[in-house]
């Protein structure tokens, strides 16, 4: 799952993890992600995803898509062509939202 989300860091186009709304595309689903990780705690994994912006359940997507890495069902190397299909089907499944916790926003200052 860590090289999985190796592949999304850094500048990408994001549309395959966003959530299905039909302005999405007009406001632009470029993103920047600063770091991707995941560590394993027991039983949980935590998977920890800083960014310049989220699109709408972007991560909520990436999660579900990480499980099925996870379990298999793909490989850490299918990323790449699930970024480039930017199509919402080519993604995994979206992750139930109880498991997603918001720990901080940074604002940076704007000259």
């Amino acid at each position: 799952m860590g090289a999985a989300l190796a592949h999304l860091a850094g500048r990408h186009d994001f549309a395959s993890f966003a959530g299905a709304r039909p302005d999405l595309r007009e406001r632009g689903t470029v993103r920047t992600v600063l770091v991707a990780e995941c560590t394993r705690c027991g039983e949980e994994v935590l998977v920890e995803v800083t960014a310049d912006a989220f699109l709408p359940h972007m991560v909520r997507n990436v999660v579900g898509t990480l499980a099925l890495v996870g379990r298999g069902a793909l490989a850490p190397n299918d990323i790449p062509a699930i970024l480039a299909a930017r199509d919402r089907a080519a993604a995994g499944p979206t992750a139930p939202a109880h498991g997603l916790c918001l720990v901080r926003v940074n604002y940076g200052v704007r000259a």
